[in-house]
This record gives C-alpha cells, sequence and structure tokens, in this order.
C-alpha cells in the first residue's frame, strides 16, 4: 500500500511539472499549423493601374523584372495599382476573399513612400511619394495570412518622381485675380457659369489645376504641356506659354463656342476636359 502511494504522489507531481510544460511548448508560434488549403502561394505577381492595359512591375519566381521600377508622385496618391498573382505556369490566380489573406508591405525607408489603401481587403494600392531627397527606396509586397506571410516579393526599386501624375479625374479653373472658381468637374458633375469675354479684349488669367479621384488638386511637371479645342473657331483663342498650366481667353467675335483643355505629355493626350462655354460680347 505505501509503494502503491508513493508512484502514486510521483505521477501527480510529474504530471503537475510537466504536462503544463508541453502544453506551453505546444502552442508556441512555431507549432502553428495552418492546413495547407488556406495557404496562398503564388509564384509571383505584375501590377496594372486600374483602367488601364499595362503592366507596371513584374516578379516571377523571386525576381524582379528588369528595369521595373514604382514610381511615386509626390505629394498625391499614385493611380489605383490593381495586384494580380500567377502560378509557377504563368496562369492569373484568384486571391482568397476570406477576408484573412490581406495586402501587406515593407517599406526600407518610410520617409520616402508610403502606401494607402482604399480598402484593406482589396489586392490593390496606392503609393503617394513624400520627399525627393532622398527620392529613391525599395519595398516588398506580402500576402499576410494570420499573422504570417504566405508570400513575399523580393524589394523592389521605389521612386519619387514630380513628373508622374495619377489619372486626372476632373478638373477646376480659378481666376488668378478674384481668386474664384470659373469652371470644374469632379466626380462627373461640372460646375460654373459661361466664360463672358468682349471682342478685342481677353480674360484675367486662368489656371487650371486637374483634380484626382478623391478630388485633390495637382499640377504636373514643365514636361506636360496644354492646348485647347475651340469648336466653332473664329469666336475666341485660347493662349498660354509651354510650361505653364495657367492662360487667358481672348474675345474675336461675337458668339458663342466650346472650348476643351487638352493636357499633353510628349505628344500623348493624357486627359481632356469637358467643354467650357464661352461667350464673346
Amino acid at each position: 500500500m505505501r509503494f502503491i502511494k508513493k508512484h502514486f504522489a510521483l505521477l501527480v507531481l510529474f504530471s503537475v511539472i510537466f504536462v503544463p510544460t508541453l502544453i506551453i511548448n505546444g502552442c508556441g508560434e512555431d507549432s502553428i499549423v495552418t492546413p495547407p488549403g488556406e495557404h496562398f502561394e503564388p509564384a509571383g505577381l505584375f501590377i496594372i493601374p486600374e483602367g488601364s492595359t499595362d503592366t507596371i512591375l513584374q516578379v516571377f519566381n523571386g525576381v524582379v523584372n528588369s528595369g521595373d521600377t514604382l514610381k511615386a508622385p509626390l505629394n498625391i496618391l499614385s493611380t489605383h495599382w490593381e495586384v494580380y498573382f500567377w502560378d509557377e505556369n504563368k496562369n492569373v490566380l484568384t486571391p482568397p476573399s476570406d477576408g484573412s489573406h490581406t495586402l501587406g508591405f515593407t517599406i526600407r525607408d518610410a520617409s520616402v513612400v508610403e502606401t494607402e489603401m482604399d480598402d484593406p481587403n482589396d489586392w490593390a494600392f496606392h503609393l503617394k511619394g513624400l520627399s525627393l531627397s532622398p527620392d529613391t527606396t525599395s519595398m516588398q509586397i506580402k500576402v499576410n495570412h494570420s499573422g504570417h506571410s504566405d508570400f513575399t516579393t523580393p524589394f523592389i526599386p521605389v521612386k519619387v518622381d514630380p513628373c508622374e501624375i495619377p489619372d486626372p479625374a476632373g478638373f477646376v479653373v480659378i481666376d488668378t485675380v478674384t481668386n474664384t472658381i470659373i469652371a470644374r468637374d469632379s466626380a462627373g458633375i461640372q460646375t460654373g457659369d459661361t466664360v463672358v469675354v468682349n471682342a478685342g479684349s481677353s480674360t484675367n488669367r486662368l489656371k487650371i489645376y486637374w483634380l484626382d479621384k478623391e478630388g485633390e488638386r495637382f499640377q504636373p511637371c514643365d514636361s506636360y504641356t496644354l492646348s485647347a479645342n475651340v469648336n466653332p473657331t473664329g469666336i475666341a483663342n485660347f493662349t498660354n506659354k509651354p510650361g505653364e498650366f495657367s492662360f487667358k481667353i481672348e474675345g474675336i467675335a461675337s458668339g458663342n463656342t466650346l472650348i476643351s483643355i487638352r493636357l499633353f505629355r510628349d505628344a500623348n493626350l493624357i486627359y481632356g476636359t469637358r467643354n467650357i462655354p464661352v461667350r464673346v460680347n
């Protein structure tokens, strides 16, 4: 009987000391097992700006496509960049929509750029440039899942480019003398009165700002140029100086016309405004 009690006491002591230790060690982070079916492990990714067919970045089998660099506009969000994934045969994969898989980012120098997502569950993001000195850094794009990364790219070159702009979604024209809004097109709604000018004279200098999808104003660098389409012609002229985003409308003959302002870069049309009505007295 004494032998049984002695061994029973040893068994209890073993349970008190060692079993909790096994439980604690068994719950450590390294031993977490995620069912294989829940992992999302693509072989690569590529990025296309929303509404475009141009690929701006490719990563496959741990290699960034030679020469690919993400360019961020200064102090404004980039175009919405959509992320797509490849399998090992470069077939496009559909990413999980369970809410536990999300995009993540590691930026080497967070004083140069920052990321922003419209929705944390979207497979898309914006970049915003914060500095021109320095103006380069690098970043990783990840697929985060339950506290770890299922997929991580190598570091991708990133550059802040003051000539990089988001896709214009609207515009606003301001009289530089009176500081009043002459015309505005935002969220598809155009406002503003008819521009009135007398024959033989011109308006005050007018300045145009472009609007991104959030309604934030921006102006491109001087690599961009303005021109205008006037229809019908012979009633008013649009005049501006190269490298400037201000202009005047000169009255030529009495009548009504429409002016659409065009933004170009290297002879490529970037954006054309809707028609602004003009009356010459």
